[in-house]
């Protein structure tokens, strides 16, 4: 899987992720809530993940994207254990048969989980609290993202098909919407929780920026991430094919 995201990686790496003097996490680490495995919400500085089977998971999914795994991180060895599972989940329905889509997928949810410059890009909205245990959970967050990228994902994505019958890969990862997907139902569905009809343990407000956005005196910057088309090759990772491109035909 590590193939995939590695010219990706070697972009983002120096221009987004080397440098983490000042930066925040807002979440960090696992914890339940209402039986399922969410975010712990966490503010404080990105840690090194200590165990090197953590590490190997997190370079299997995300590459070089943290110009080193033994860099400190906003995520720990529970998360990445959690993580490499759900990202099992979409490889067996095919997103990999698309390289340009999975690099692009695989960059949205490595960011958010965990970049260490968490704080950048998300604005923490709401917790809660586990009564069981005292936790306090990650309930709601907005993830500042430029359109190009949401854009460029997505189109991306759209023409993969998936290992089931050849029936598009979004049809399975788009909830309700199906055929009818489009950039922002696809992160809509992704963003919510099982209440809303999604999959993820909190609500995801995938928030489209061209500038920086002051909140109560925060500033947040749009993500920088450049999505790679599915016609082109960029270093080891090569174009998609016809099947899983149109404008690769």
């Amino acid at each position: 899987m590590g193939t995939l995201v590695v010219a990706l990686c070697a972009l983002l790496a120096t221009q987004i992720f080397a440098t983490v003097d000042g930066a925040k996490c807002i979440m960090r680490g696992a914890c339940d809530q209402d039986g399922i495995r969410g975010s712990c919400a966490y503010d404080g500085e990105p840690q090194v993940i200590d165990k090197p089977e953590a590490r190997a998971l997190l370079e299997g999914i995300c590459g070089d994207v943290f110009a080193n795994s033994s860099q400190p991180l906003c995520c720990d060895a529970d998360q990445l254990d959690d993580f490499h599972e759900n990202f099992e989940s979409a490889r067996v329905l095919g997103l990999d048969n698309c390289p340009a889509c999975s690099v692009n997928f695989r960059a949205l949810l490595c960011s958010i989980t965990c970049s260490p410059r968490q704080s950048d890009f998300l604005r923490l909205i709401k917790t809660a609290v586990n009564e069981e245990d005292k936790t306090t959970h990650v309930a709601e967050v907005d993830y500042y993202l430029t359109p190009s990228f949401v854009n460029g994902l997505f189109d991306s994505c759209v023409d993969t098909r998936s290992r089931i019958s050849s029936i598009p890969l979004l049809n399975f990862m788009c909830g309700k919407w199906a055929q009818n997907c489009t950039a922002e139902r696809w992160l809509g569905f992704l963003g919510s929780t099982p209440s809303r009809g999604g999959l993820s343990p909190f609500d995801i407000n995938f928030v489209q920026l061209t500038q920086p956005r002051v909140v109560d005196g925060t500033t947040y910057l749009p993500l920088p991430l450049e999505p790679q088309k599915c016609n082109e090759s960029r270093g080891r990772v090569s174009a998609c094919s016809c099947e899983h491109c149109k404008a690769a035909c």
